[in-house]
């Protein structure tokens, strides 16, 4: 089964971001500064002069009466001009145009004393050349200065992780049930790379090593024990059927030997789900169009015998069709051995094999879990109410393998006392051509 990839951001993006980021914040506050210097300077320096310069002119025309008003490039004295409504605050400056000035913009400071009043206008146009010359322009070639600064560091640590990143992306594309330490050899790597790619890339080569052993010992062993048991278990279970042949044999031996074969069967099974996937670890499997139902109909019978005398219905419900793409011994080693669960923890009542849509549903009235038996129900040698019960431990984790290696979802869902009830999604190998044609 193949584990979706979450879109995750690269180290080289997401610090590219970053200095993006900062960058951008260093800009808003360099032009904010520049805004409250301009405001300082508007606002407290030119204000203040202005006020000191009419204490000046009120000084000047106590002592001589007819002392004009100021007059220079950038600052012009009026005597009782008449105001707009925006300066009936004497206290206050204004930032537009007076009449009968020749001034656009403008700073202005109003004060009356003696009965006249005296209006100051200070030629707004220094302060925003002013502010241009002395915030905006140092604040260009400071932002120049960092971002040039920036860009080179970007470019400096986006060489020193590219070969992480490039490590990242062999990672990414390494099958574990092939692995190859083609992409990972320290000779191929550039002769200026850091000791510590170097370091990581050969610990990843030794690892694949290592892992594609254990996984070549593993399948060996797989096969090679699955082989050597079939050859005595089935002597066992011929062995068996001889002596069930045998006219006048006793009750009670005939239990023992059923109970025998019985034992060598599901050892049969076993070995056969084992080779199942040291096979598909190794080679694949063939796919073919199945009929679900038909697998359904054959491991049902097979199993019937597990019922002996107890008081449980093994129920067959067949009629949704569902065909899939997949290996005829998957789907049988999978149904038989939820059916086989079903049937060892069912000890009366029903056990109910299903088809809805694209599910197949296997449900008992067994003795069935709790929540926290069914959390560790797929984990090897688990068994529920093991004290009385038989069976290896192992039948639903090759159930749990299986599913996840061809996308069949297993959803479980059980009661203690009332029962327990598998469902098994198929919907990823249904072959639509089939659909299409029944459709049709």
């Amino acid at each position: 089964m193949t584990v979706p990839v979450l879109p995750k951001r690269g180290i080289a993006r997401r610090w590219g971001r970053a200095i993006a980021v900062q960058a951008a914040l260093v800009a808003v506050s360099g032009l904010l500064g520049v805004w409250v210097a301009s405001w300082v300077i508007q606002e407290v320096l030119v204000k203040e002069a202005l006020r000191t310069e009419a204490e000046h002119f009120w000084q000047r025309r106590a002592v001589t009466p007819d002392f004009p008003p100021p007059n220079t490039r950038n600052l012009m004295g009026y005597l009782n001009l008449p105001l707009p409504l925006g300066f009936l605050d004497l206290n206050k400056t204004a930032n537009e145009r007076l009449p009968d000035t020749p001034i656009d913009y403008s700073i202005a400071y109003v004060s009356q004393k003696n009965g006249e009043r005296l209006v100051l206008v200070f030629d707004g146009e220094q302060v925003r050349e002013l502010t241009f010359f002395f915030g905006l322009a140092p604040l260009a070639v400071v932002l120049i200065l960092i971002y040039a600064t920036a860009f080179v560091g970007y470019r400096f640590y986006r060489r020193s992780v590219s070969p992480v990143i490039d490590l990242a992306r062999k990672v990414e594309r390494l099958e574990l049930t092939s692995p190859s330490t083609a992409d990972f050899q320290t000779t191929d790597l550039p002769v200026d790379v850091d000791s510590e790619i170097v370091t990581l890339t050969d610990a990843l080569k030794r690892l694949i090593e290592r892992t594609d052993d254990f996984i070549t010992r593993e399948r060996a062993f797989t096969r090679d024990a699955s082989h050597e048991l079939r050859s005595p278990l089935t002597v066992i279970r011929i062995a068996s059927d001889l002596l069930l042949n045998e006219e006048g044999l006793e009750e009670p031996k005939r239990n023992t030997l059923l109970r025998i074969k019985r034992a060598a069967q599901d050892m049969e099974k076993l070995v056969e789900a084992f080779l199942l996937l040291a096979r598909e670890s190794s080679q694949g499997l063939p796919l073919e169009a199945i009929a679900v139902s038909d697998v359904l109909v054959a491991e049902v019978e097979k199993n019937r015998a597990m019922i002996d005398d107890k008081p449980v219905d093994l129920q067959l419900d067949v009629e949704q069709k569902i065909e899939v793409m997949a290996p005829r011994q998957v789907l049988a080693v999978l149904f038989s051995n939820l059916i086989r669960n079903a049937m060892s923890y069912t000890d009366k009542g029903y056990v109910r094999v299903r088809t809805e849509n694209t599910r197949v549903i296997i449900e008992d009235t067994g003795i069935g879990m709790e929540d926290f038996e069914s959390g560790e129900l797929f984990k090897p040698f688990v068994r529920g109410d093991h004290k009385r019960r038989g069976g290896h431990g192992v039948g639903l984790t090759i159930v749990q393998k299986l599913s996840e290696r061809f996308g069949w979802p297993v959803k479980i869902t059980s009661e203690l006392d009332v029962g327990t009830r598998f469902e098994i999604d198929l919907a990823a190998s249904i072959d639509v051509s089939m659909v299409e044609r029944d459709a049709s």
